[in-house]
């Protein structure tokens, strides 16, 4: 059985995993990045603010489109546009973008290796993980993982740690049909406590929708498609689209390290509550467990993540709760939105990721005195 050695090991070959990886192997520490399937493609609106392009030196090579509007439109049918400002939302090709990064992180002097995590052989002052490569086992003794696994991480269950709370969305790429715009609908009929999207892609549409219960999750699906074709005027289904699911993390806030594993984006729920958005704020985990290996200093990761997303994250969810009970509450968020106090508040927030501890506090007062005024 084959043996190998490395000061960290990363699990899972997504934006998180390799952009932990590039981190760390930029600053000459030996690292190992697994991904059990190098030729995935999550499925995925792959929307990605253009700012954190900048901000994380990503490559913009896969990018086939930015997007300067977004509409939400109200469970009674009602849209609201919003223009963006000073940003806009670059919509990705998720396979070409997992590769580029993976790309970047080997050049960068990580070890890029197709393989399954399995399990722990040991944890403690090190870690051995046992890892299926091409048949065979291989067992990686490293001082510090990362794991960037996703929603069903299998580095949380060999922790014994519970599985990510998440629902289930179901999405669809449909050629033939377009939009200029992003698009977020909202209504119980098709997206309960959730939304359905459109999202541009090339040569169509990415079509899906959201709920907590998986029974119902392509009944749903159709439903959104039908409200959507009757708005459109375009015929939604009968192009061949195949529904493709996976699981969106709720976030709880509940996990960063434990015993001494690092968990980063989707394996750790890291998703924006409300927005639903993960590939940004996956990304930005990384960087901050990566920078907590660099210094030294485990508790370094949950630190800088609080400080910079700790409110923003509990304010969502606070703002999720109370918009996506019902249709009622959802049509006054749609309604809020037709502000233009409220429009650049929650640009600052979603698109610009602006950290200031100001903005935060200024989008809650806004929101408060907007439900005090409505009532």
């Amino acid at each position: 059985m084959k043996s190998i050695r490395t000061a960290v090991l990363v699990v899972g070959g997504g934006p998180a995993g390799s952009i932990a990886a590039r981190a760390l192997a930029r600053e000459g520490i030996d690292t190992v990045l697994i991904e059990k399937n190098l030729s995935f493609i999550k499925p995925c609106g792959g929307g990605i603010p253009s700012t954190a392009f900048t901000e994380l030196q990503l490559t913009e090579s896969a990018v086939t489109k930015h997007v300067d509007t977004i509409k939400i439109i109200s469970p009674g049918g009602e849209p609201v546009p919003i223009r963006l400002k000073d940003a806009t939302i670059a919509i990705v090709n998720r396979g070409d973008f997992d590769s580029a990064l993976r790309e970047e992180t080997r050049k960068s002097g990580a070890w890029l290796m197709e393989g399954e995590f399995r399990r722990f052989v040991k944890v403690g002052k090190t870690a051995v993980s046992e890892v299926s490569v091409h048949g065979g086992t291989v067992l990686i003794e490293a001082d510090h993982v990362i794991a960037a696994d996703g929603v069903n991480s299998r580095v949380r269950a060999a922790l014994n740690i519970q599985p990510v709370t998440s629902l289930l969305a179901v999405s669809a790429k449909i050629q033939g049909p377009q939009t200029d715009c992003c698009e977020f609908w909202f209504g119980s009929s098709h997206a309960p406590r959730c939304y359905s999207w459109v999202f541009p892609q090339n040569g169509g549409i990415s079509v899906g929708t959201g709920s907590v219960n998986n029974s119902e999750i392509r009944m749903l699906w159709r439903r959104f498609a039908e409200r959507r074709a009757l708005k459109a005027g375009t015929p939604m289904t009968g192009n061949g689209a195949s529904l493709r699911g996976h699981r969106i993390p709720l976030w709880q806030g509940d996990i960063f390290v434990k015993d001494g594993v690092f968990f980063t984006g989707d394996a750790a729920g890291q998703v924006l509550p409300l927005t639903y958005e993960g590939i940004y704020y996956a990304m930005k985990s990384a960087e901050f467990a990566a920078a907590a290996i660099i210094e030294g200093r485990r508790g370094e990761y949950k630190r800088l993540w609080e400080k910079a997303f700790g409110k923003r994250f509990s304010l969502m969810k606070r703002l999720s709760e109370f918009f996506l009970r019902d249709d009622n509450q959802t049509e006054r968020l749609v309604q809020f939105h037709k502000r233009p106090e409220v429009q650049d508040a929650s640009m600052r927030l979603w698109l610009k990721k602006d950290p200031g501890r100001g903005s935060i506090l200024s989008y809650m007062n806004l929101f408060r005195r907007l439900l005090a005024w409505k009532r």
